[in-house]
């Protein structure tokens, strides 16, 4: 079911007074930073982890980075039991990226098509398409970045500082044991650094042909046992072009600015953050006035209790849009708590969350197209995941999750993963799991008189069969490879209903499997040039169920390409000089008439970083990104924009 085209409504009120107080304790705060960072730096390294820089660690020590996503507990990359690709700061440094979505383009595993200035298209294992990329679950800093008006990502909403990045954790493949409906196809966690790791001044640029930003971070001690930060940032990102070359006057501009607080109390850690900001977007499918305004607050608490560690986190989120003719506001209460402990040779994990969202839908202009406009939907889970140590090398990993929401009620998503260590450098593993997806408010609320019934729609079902190696090679030379075989159920289908032409309904009756392999190697060809390679194939076979009268025609299976290459070689010309080069090669995508999908011939696209430290504290880089066309599409909906060739000059401080 397409979007409904709202019209323009004037500017909204201000934030609620909980993010408003929030964002003022950040100020207060930002006194106490810029005092102790005239200071100086406090010294305790018992207390503070040093940033590392992970372009100077060996393959060994990269693959030795704790990642969490996959088990809810910090366990080595090498032997995470799932096709999971890090993306470290200093990779997305050496690319140029200005955004997020740009920064996860490094990733092999995720397909990333932009359609215009303002909306991406990203996805894992397939589906495609800003309407059917609906399977992949974003949080940051553990914050859901989920809508729930169509079950995807508005990216234009989230301005990640990208300086103070730690990691970008991408899990290809299905993680709704822990992290419940909507990690179906994968799991996106970006996580940003401890405010202990960011003490001191940044100040940081970026002009360009396209994209232009500018961000300003200032970080120090709060007393002895705490350190804060606060930030700003501003950007505007330029217009894509038409087919013809002319400006597709799609541009935008906002800024964004936050704070992070982060306590170490004995045995005891507890973090305070949050972010506001305002977006003005001239144009979106024609309807002018367009912005986007919000802010969010989160706090985490982690320390010792019965015989584990426990931890809990609670958030809320504000945002109010008006963008692609449609004005939309959401808000979300979020908690949730988890408990680790060991027993023997079992390493439990037991947790629970609630999050209720409340939001509004509307249009100006008549008919209303949601019924009713107002929604509040509360999701509860539990969960219990048990990683049993079979042996010396074998360790078993099983677990379910059960959630409740107002749409479908009950699911229930159980998983199980083996992981075997061949050797110290080899590792084996496979997992069958099982994900579901819950309905959007589109999905389920959509209603022209006569034409659309709603409230039919229930959840999509995944059972998914995964097998992997990773490991060394040589010394010089990693290398990570899964297959899988993904069997989807119910998936959304538009519906006549039976014996009448119109209406139609949104229902559930196509099914079909996915197939298909990733791949990715590091090689470390001399101590000055480091290069990687990755990609995927993909394979798709959807049909109706006896019986449907499906008009969409495989909307919700999404155009995909059939695989993509993705490559990257850095190279250090001097002591303080480096070239970076980086492409990306993709397959055609599938014209689909009955959707409007266009369908994209297939494409080669170059970057080019050249980086220069003038200083320890100083780099100026020049950048020039999809350097091999004037201009190329990547998104196959009719609104698509093309992507014209661009160059930045990029100048970063820090002291």
């Amino acid at each position: 079911m397409g979007s409904p085209g709202l019209a323009a409504r004037d500017a909204a009120p201000g934030l609620a007074v909980s993010v408003r107080a929030a964002l003022a304790l950040g100020a207060v705060m930002a006194v106490c930073v810029a005092g102790s960072a005239a200071a100086g730096e406090a010294e305790d390294a018992a207390t503070a982890r040093q940033a590392s820089d992970l372009a100077e660690l060996s393959l060994d020590e990269l693959a030795q980075i704790r990642v969490t996503s996959v088990s809810r507990r910090a366990e080595g990359l090498n032997t995470a039991a799932s096709s999971i690709y890090v993306i470290t700061p200093d990779a997305v440094r050496q690319a140029g990226a200005q955004t997020l979505p740009e920064a996860l383009r490094l990733a092999p595993n995720l397909e990333v098509m932009r359609i215009d200035a303002l909306d991406y298209s990203i996805t894992a294992r397939g589906f495609a398409g800003f309407e059917s990329a609906n399977k992949l679950l974003v949080l940051m800093d553990g914050r859901s970045l989920y809508t729930p008006l169509f079950s995807g990502v508005d990216w234009d909403q989230h301005h990640l500082v990208l300086d103070d990045l730690e990691r970008i954790e991408v899990i290809s493949g299905p993680a709704g044991t822990l992290w419940g409906a909507n990690a179906v196809n994968g799991v996106v966690s970006v996580t940003t650094r401890s405010a202990f790791e960011t003490r001191g001044l940044l100040a940081a640029g970026t002009v360009g042909t396209l994209d232009s930003d500018v961000r300003v971070r200032l970080g120090g001690a709060l007393g002895e046992a705490g350190a804060g930060r606060i930030y700003a940032t501003a950007f505007k990102r330029g217009d894509l072009e038409l087919a013809d070359g002319s400006d597709a006057q799609d541009g935008w501009d906002g800024w964004q600015a936050g704070f992070r607080t982060d306590w170490l109390l004995g045995d005891q850690s507890l973090t305070l953050q949050g972010d506001v900001q305002d977006a003005t977007i001239d144009q979106s499918l024609g309807f002018d006035g367009g912005y986007v305004r919000g802010g969010n607050v989160l706090g985490r608490w982690r320390g010792p209790a019965l015989g584990g560690e426990f931890e809990v986190q609670a958030y809320y989120d504000q945002i109010e849009r008006q963008a692609r003719g449609l004005h939309d506001e959401l808000r979300v209460w979020d908690v949730e708590a988890q408990h680790a402990f060991s027993l023997g040779a079992h390493a439990i994990v037991v947790g629970a969350g609630y999050r209720i969202t409340k939001d509004e839908f509307r249009t100006l202009a008549e008919p209303q197209l949601l019924s009713p406009p107002r929604r509040r939907v509360d999701i509860g889970n539990v969960f219990i995941q048990d990683h049993i140590a079979l042996g010396d090398a074998v360790d078993l990993t099983v677990g379910v999750k059960l959630e409740t929401n107002d749409y479908t009620r009950a699911e229930w998503m159980p998983s199980a993963r083996l992981g075997w260590r061949v050797s110290d450098r080899q590792f084996l593993w496979a997992a069958v799991s099982r994900a579901i997806r819950n309905p959007s408010r589109i999905e389920r609320d959509f209603t022209i008189a006569g034409l659309v019934e709603p409230g039919q729609m229930g959840s999509e079902k995944l059972i998914a069969y995964e097998a992997g190696y990773r490991g060394r090679l040589t010394e010089a030379a990693t290398l990570s490879v899964t297959g899988y075989l993904h069997d989807y159920d119910e998936l959304r289908t538009n519906e006549l209903v039976p014996g009448r032409n119109p209406p139609i309904f949104v229902g559930n009756t196509m099914q079909g499997r996915t197939w298909g392999l990733e791949a990715w190697t590091d090689v470390e060809i001399a101590p000055w040039w480091r290069a990687s390679l990755g990609g995927a194939v993909l394979r798709k076979d959807f049909e109706l169920k006896p019986g449907s009268r499906d008009v969409a025609r495989f909307e919700a299976a999404g155009a995909d390409p059939g695989w993509w290459l993705k490559a990257s070689s850095t190279f250090r010309l001097g002591e303080r000089v480096d070239l970076t080069v980086g492409g990306r090669l993709y397959d055609d995508a599938p014209r689909l008439t009955a959707s409007g999908y266009l369908g994209v011939e297939g494409y080669a696209e170059a970057n080019v970083r050249l980086a220069w430290r003038v200083t320890d504290g100083l780099e100026f880089a020049v950048v020039g990104r999809d350097l091999l066309h004037a201009r190329h599409a990547e998104a196959t909906e009719t609104r698509r924009s093309e992507i014209p060739r661009s160059v930045f000059l990029s100048l970063r401080w820090t002291h």
